[in-house]
């Protein structure tokens, strides 16, 4: 079913700090789409009013990562419980019951046979079960909902900003926490279940994270071929944005200037280290 004509929810900022977040990522990383705004919900009643719900809404159901396609494509916010949900993966790895515990386990004890797997994306079932417990997840009835909505109009406090960003804009992010924290990010690329590990592992962890986009977001909300997602907790954005800024006001940012040439450019501390390592010896 086409998602077409939705209007734009209106909504003020929780805080009006992240629509600046927002207008910084823009301007430093010129991303095709908002940067996305993500809370796990504990209490039905933390639903936002204004958000909109599949099944209510829209008399549908979505796959979470179609929703994360309208609220960063559209701007619309998007609250999904277990009855909103038709791909079962994000269900059971965010634990939704549906308050139905008996049902979610014989789910659970299905998937981790490896049965949704096997025989055509596993050699056999004892691969696919090693596959399915090793898909992260949080424990059943941790939470009830999701909610999505463009960071600048957030009418909630998240716990995740997702920015879906390419290769480049992905190097620039890196470069930043390099020049905040000195440090690398970790990196487990999947196959499946794209919007699980989006989510789960940053906030579980509370660390930075890089996914890629699974078959169901390539092919069902029309994730593009060189989009990857950056997942950041809330509480390391601030410094995050401004370690982007700081070093692009060193090296530049976006658009990136491209050159290709022998013998370039190089920054002088690299220079010097090539010296001392009695590189760039010339040719005879």
């Amino acid at each position: 079913m086409p998602i077409t004509g939705l209007k734009m929810t209106t909504s003020e900022p929780f805080e009006p700090v992240y629509r600046e977040y927002a207008e910084r990522f823009e301007r430093c990383l010129r991303m095709s789409t908002y940067p996305l705004a993500v809370k796990m919900l504990k209490k039905e009643e933390d639903i936002p009013k204004l958000a909109k719900m599949p099944l209510r809404d829209m008399g549908c159901h979505l796959n979470t990562c179609q929703c994360f396609a309208i609220s960063r494509r559209i701007g619309d916010m998007i609250a999904q419980k277990q009855e909103d949900m038709w791909c079962f993966e994000a269900a059971l790895a965010y634990g939704f019951t549906g308050d139905n515990l008996e049902a979610y386990n014989e789910g659970l004890e299905f998937f981790l046979a490896g049965k949704t797997r096997y025989p055509d994306g596993a050699k056999d079932p004892a691969t696919g079960s090693k596959w399915a417990h090793s898909f992260p997840r949080f424990e059943a009835d941790k939470y009830v909902a999701i909610v999505s909505a463009p960071l600048a109009r957030a009418g909630f406090e998240p716990d995740l900003v997702l920015l879906y960003i390419n290769p480049a804009q992905l190097n620039q992010i890196l470069a930043g926490i390099v020049f905040e924290w000195g440090e690398n990010v970790p990196c487990e690329i999947a196959a499946h279940g794209g919007c699980v590990n989006y989510v789960v592992p940053p906030m579980k962890t509370g660390r930075f994270w890089i996914s890629n986009p699974c078959f169901g977001d390539i092919s069902t909300a029309i994730s593009l071929p060189d989009e990857l997602v950056f997942s950041a907790p809330l509480a390391k954005v601030a410094p995050l944005v401004a370690g982007i800024e700081r070093r692009q006001s060193h090296r530049g940012g976006m658009p990136v200037k491209y050159r290709m040439e022998t013998e370039g450019w190089l920054p002088d501390s690299y220079a010097e280290i090539a010296r001392i390592m009695k590189m760039h010896r010339a040719l005879v």
